[in-house]
């Protein structure tokens, strides 16, 4: 066999590698992670587990503080406030759920496809007393059970990353919106140029053992809107404040670690790769993947 032909086949196996890698995870999958996995995850990110904002390289916030800080942002931009019911897509540890309903006086409504953070998410806040006004559920992002405009505006951090179909969520969301009402939210993203085959399939196994699906680019969200019947106001890249999250993610990772002894397996795996990159100075280079916040709303009846 010629080298021409060896290349040519490695190149053929690495392209199968990382079709196989890129397949969407079912929401099982995401809501197996999520069991075995969130705890450990909320300890690591500070409460919220989520990407955090940092207003420069001179801003030291800690991870979880900086999460509290981009909730803060997208609380800002829902237009809600008392009597009004808000849709935590992806609620996590229901952390941001409890926030919201505190800035807002709304009430809030957690949806998660894992049990395990339901639960977690409920012993939250019974513990910060606002079991009255902050309630979770299991739930598919893709199917949700809530009526024709149930809601008066959905919160969704991070929580896209995890499914398979941006159009149907985005649909599902326009469904249980009421008229005029908005959706907030952030994705991971694309940036730079294209990457080469062997660099699609690190990217391919990395968002693999995260359970995420391939990430679009900034400028896919006005289309993904108008195809679920949606009005984009805004879509913004964040990166640039978003960019510490993995690095202050992998110093908590061995300081979680170091106190229990050891990371669970799945995270075991996820923080061994790369473990030997500085991840802080890295941020200070070019980012070949983002954060991207959009803000859209369903249309008034009859006029967008």
């Amino acid at each position: 066999m010629s080298i021409e032909q060896l290349r040519r086949s490695a190149r053929d196996f690495i392209s199968a590698t990382t079709r196989s890698a890129f397949e969407p995870p079912t929401p099982e999958q995401v809501a197996d992670f999520y069991d075995r996995n969130g705890q450990a995850l909320s300890e690591m990110y500070g409460g919220q587990t989520h990407v955090g904002y940092w207003t420069g390289p001179q801003d030291g916030s800690e991870l979880g503080e900086a999460g509290v800080r981009l909730t803060d942002l997208m609380i800002g931009k829902l237009g809600v406030g008392p009597g009004d019911r808000i849709l935590d897509l992806g609620c996590g540890s229901g952390a941001s759920a409890v926030q919201m309903a505190r800035a807002t006086g709304a009430e809030v409504v957690g949806v998660s496809i894992s049990a395990g953070e339901v639960d977690r998410a409920a012993a939250l806040a019974r513990a910060e007393g606002m079991e009255e006004r902050v309630r979770f559920q299991r739930g598919d992002a893709l199917n949700l059970s809530f009526a024709p405009g149930f809601f008066d505006a959905v919160l969704a951090i991070d929580s896209f990353v995890h499914l398979s179909d941006q159009v149907r969520a985005l649909s599902e969301i326009g469904r249980v919106l009421r008229p005029g009402g908005r959706v907030v939210l952030t994705d991971y993203i694309r940036r730079g140029p294209e990457l080469s085959e062997e660099e699609e399939y690190a990217l391919a196994e990395m968002s693999a053992l995260w359970r995420m699906v391939p990430m679009p680019r900034a400028e896919h969200y006005p289309e993904f809107a108008r195809q679920a019947g949606l009005v984009v106001d805004e879509v913004a890249d964040i990166t640039e404040h978003t960019k510490y999250s993995f690095g202050k993610l992998y110093l908590k990772a061995g300081e979680y670690a170091r106190r229990h002894g050891e990371l669970p397996p799945d995270l075991a795996r996820i923080f061994g790769k790369g473990s030997d990159e500085d991840w802080l100075e890295a941020a200070e280079g070019p980012q070949y993947e983002g954060v991207v916040l959009v803000v859209a709303r369903r249309a008034e009846d009859g006029v967008s």
